[in-house]
């Protein structure tokens, strides 16, 4: 599909985000607005989490906003009447807080997908969902690259929590009729992305490290292969997911083709910025029990079904989210 013809499918189409005020659902609502689409995002804004108002900054006019939780039956049940399409981008991300409170990941991830899951059901069957899947799913890597066929064992709840979500999508399809996406993302990173904690996405983290002349952390030697994903390409991922048919019923593996090993990573951000360091020091054993090794994606089936390539090379993207960030520092730093 032509960047052409994505434009003319999602002019004036009516679509939902959830998670909308969040890192991967705002660059999605920018890149929707433009095209001329009726869009609403819905977000919760819970401090903790990644959901900035500045990050629709722009875009505020074209967009509705609604602040409240996917939890919410009577909500859901309201949104999801008229939207052609959903994506369900909302949730709880982070590996460590999912064990720390397993049941707010539960709540978050299984409960608030399958709310949105039965009001699709009962009050717009024909929408078209796309859910953000994650790498998390397939836990210890038992084959390099994982295909989307690979054996699934997670080895923490966040991944438990969002494998049965996507488990849920698949019983809808088939039960229900309801047509459903997974695209399992990739280490992503870029503009609109938290600041505030760890957390929530390393490499951007990092970058705020490097920014604030702080040490860089590696656990171990670093040596563990990684695949990353600029935000940009990730969103044209979500744009030919929703806009395909073909893609209908099916999970979707993303990723880079060039999987660098993690403390090279961690260089390039410190060559960019050109201030920070790195530091190794051994695993801290909550984080080595759930350490999965080298993960590199197969994302071939995506790219024969949309034509999908990553275009923006580690260097670019992290030069861009550097540039992004030093700008708009005061609105992701507090």
């Amino acid at each position: 599909m032509t960047k052409s013809e994505i434009e003319k499918h999602y002019q004036k189409k009516k679509i939902l985000i959830t998670g909308g005020l969040g890192f991967l659902g705002s660059n999605l609502a920018h890149a929707l607005a433009e095209k001329g689409a009726c869009v609403t995002l819905v977000d919760p804004l819970f401090p903790e989490y990644g959901g900035n108002r500045f990050n629709v900054a722009g875009i505020e006019d074209r967009v509705g906003i609604i602040i409240d939780d996917i939890r919410s039956e009577k909500l859901m049940q309201s949104l999801v009447k008229e939207h052609e399409l959903i994506f369900h981008i909302a949730g709880q991300t982070s590996h460590i807080d999912s064990l720390k409170d397993p049941f707010l990941d539960l709540d978050i991830n299984c409960r608030g997908t399958l709310i949105l899951l039965e009001a699709v059901r009962k009050f717009n069957p024909k929408a078209k969902i796309i859910y953000a899947g994650t790498r998390a799913q397939y836990g210890k890597i038992l084959k390099s690259p994982v295909e989307e066929q690979d054996y699934m064992q997670p080895v923490d709840i966040y991944g438990v929590n969002k494998h049965a979500g996507e488990g849920y999508l698949w019983i809808y399809r088939d039960v229900h009729g309801l047509e459903c996406v997974s695209l399992r993302i990739n280490n992503t990173y870029g503009p609109r992305h938290q600041m505030k904690q760890a957390n929530y996405g390393i490499l951007n983290w990092f970058i705020r490290l490097a920014l604030d002349s702080k040490p860089i952390t590696i656990y171990g030697d670093g040596s563990q292969l990684r695949d990353y994903n600029f935000v940009d390409d990730v969103t044209q991922a979500f744009l030919l997911a929703g806009a395909i048919p073909e893609t209908g019923g099916q999970a979707f593996n993303l990723g880079s083709g060039n999987p660098i090993p993690f403390y090279k990573m961690a260089e390039e951000i410190v060559a960019i910025v050109g201030k920070g360091e790195l530091q190794k020091v051994p695993w801290p054993e909550e984080r080595k029990k759930i350490e999965v090794g080298s993960y590199v994606a197969d994302y071939s089936r995506f790219s024969r079904t949309t034509g999908w390539q990553p275009e923006i090379t580690l260097k670019d993207g992290i030069a861009r989210t550097v540039t992004y960030y030093e700008k708009y520092k005061k609105h992701y730093w507090s």
